[in-house]
């Protein structure tokens, strides 16, 4: 009996591959700077922005908040259930078996019209992977930690285009942007986006289940909860930063030269 348990943990552990290097960035607010003297103090903070209502038709619509009805105020009257929207809408003009991915590369002789994809499929050459990943929080609350307008460049993004001088993308390092969900970067001003909650959860599932050789995470000092840090630490057996000492926005172009060994 003890051995089959055995069995069992140690198969489930190995499940989980976890990155070789971790090290978790949670930067907080850096109060010197000029922004809580523009941007106003709301319910949500010393500094997020105030609501901004584009209409559509009798609703509004706000990039943190999604679509929603205005009350007195201008404060949210009621938030648009999507879910419950999407099961009102029939979609009988789609038929998934036929849709637009599977007919995409059919090359049929008799056709009446011209597919610009027949032929075109090829399959991908994979080189080797890049030894750096970089996940970067791009969620509502890292507007209060890295945001220098919104026709500024944030500091995340200046970054990541100091590090892809030394460690082009997608050949040296590999960088994502997460929110609820996890996408890889396309365009590097996408980092400065702020909307939307973000899931430590899914966090922490996603770093069970990484290969990165080093894998760099920057988020803000709200989302190091105790438990967490106690999973980067004991767990992962990765760094948590800016939990005992504040780390900045700012500070992070000096950590450039110590990233580009990561991706060599």
């Amino acid at each position: 009996m003890k051995k089959l348990f055995l069995l069992l943990f140690l198969i489930s552990n190995s499940a989980w591959s976890y990155p070789k290097h971790l090290e978790v960035w949670f930067l907080s607010n850096d109060r010197t700077t000029f922004l809580d003297s523009v941007l106003p103090k709301t319910q949500y903070g010393p500094m997020t922005a105030k609501l901004q209502c584009q209409q559509m038709g009798e609703y509004c619509f706000d990039p943190q908040v999604g679509l929603y009805k205005v009350g007195e105020g201008d404060k949210v009257q009621e938030e648009i259930d999507y879910q419950a929207m999407d099961k009102l809408e029939k979609h009988e003009n789609i038929d998934p078996a036929s849709s637009i991915d599977r007919e995409m590369i059919k090359c049929d002789k008799d056709s009446s019209f011209f597919d610009v994809f027949c032929g075109k499929a090829k399959k991908l050459k994979v080189g080797k992977k890049p030894k750096l990943e970089i996940w970067v929080d791009i969620s509502s609350t890292m507007k209060q930690v890295d945001f220098n307008g919104f026709d500024q460049m944030c500091m995340r993004e200046s970054f990541l285009r100091g590090l892809n001088n030394k460690c082009p993308l997608n050949q040296k390092m590999k960088v994502y942007m997460f929110d609820e969900s996890r996408k890889e970067l396309g365009a590097f001003d996408r980092v400065c986006l702020n909307a939307g909650l973000n899931q430590v959860k899914r966090i922490m599932r996603d770093i069970k289940t990484s290969k990165a050789d080093n894998l760099i995470i920057i988020t803000d000092i709200f989302e190091a909860s105790e438990k967490f840090v106690n999973f980067i630490e004991f767990e992962a057996k990765g760094i948590a930063r800016g939990t005992e000492k504040p780390v900045y926005a700012k500070d992070l172009k000096k950590d450039i030269d110590r990233m580009t060994k990561m991706c060599k």
